[in-house]
């Protein structure tokens, strides 16, 4: 209490207010000490197998074996079929150099030989030329549905893998939820510790009043007793304005 002209200030705790903040900073130390360890989700399953895919996928090299699995079946019966349209072409042609050496009554002579020779060159050139081309490009179709599919599986390994790590967020989402429960009871206390209770500490200011005809008379009776009548009138004149 202090008392400082016409006023008197007092400070005060409400007893109820301090009782309700000492029980919220208990109840925060207990949700503190019961927070539990925060946990991690592991690893999805599809994520792990996303991932062996990928690893096998990268460290298997591109052989032609892998190629081979996709070459045409059929490849060699179309090579077959074609040889033999050529085959047929040769024997119509040599038919006609045969007919031709016939009217030119060249039969069997050098002349005739020399042009069987021709046709039959020809043939086989183009037969090999068709064979060749036709294998180039089965094995250049293979190829590249070979390297398609390589990627294709790398591609799906890297799908599994998202699906994996997005099961694992959805797992850990989990974690934390159960694990907030007490951080949020604790953020609710710690909210209402950090808030300023009502007239906790506060101070009430009181006008001061004095009792003026008490004061009078005292200094009368004062002064009366060491003055006489004159010092009683001082006295009280003095008690009535002090």
């Amino acid at each position: 209490m202090s008392k400082g002209g016409n006023q008197v200030s007092t400070t005060s705790i409400d007893p109820d207010i301090k009782s309700a903040f000492l029980t919220n900073f208990q109840q925060a130390q207990g949700v503190a000490g019961a927070l539990p360890v925060q946990q991690f989700a592991g690893y999805n399953p599809l994520y792990q197998a996303g991932e062996e895919q990928i690893v096998n996928q990268s460290l298997t090299p591109f052989t032609g074996q892998e190629i081979g699995g996709f070459m045409n079946p059929y490849q060699q019966e179309v090579i077959d079929r074609s040889l033999g349209d050529i085959e047929s072409i040769r024997q119509m042609q040599d038919l006609r150099d045969r007919q031709a050496a016939t009217q030119a009554r060249a039969f069997g002579g050098s002349r005739q030989g020399v042009q069987s020779s021709l046709t039959n060159a020809a043939a086989l050139k183009q037969a090999a030329d068709l064979s060749a081309n036709l294998r180039n490009q089965g094995f250049g179709q293979a190829t590249q549905l070979a390297q398609y599919a390589r990627g294709q599986n790398l591609q799906g390994g890297q799908n599994v893998m998202a699906l994996g790590g997005a099961r694992q967020a959805f797992e850990q989402q989990q974690l934390d939820a159960i694990r907030n429960i007490g951080l949020q009871k604790l953020g609710i206390v710690q909210s209402s510790l950090g808030a300023s209770p009502a007239n906790l500490g506060g101070s009430v200011s009181t006008p001061y009043s004095r009792n003026v005809a008490s004061g009078a008379l005292g200094g009368a009776l004062a002064g009366g007793q060491l003055f006489g009548p004159y010092g009683a009138i001082a006295g009280g004149l003095l008690g009535a304005i002090g």
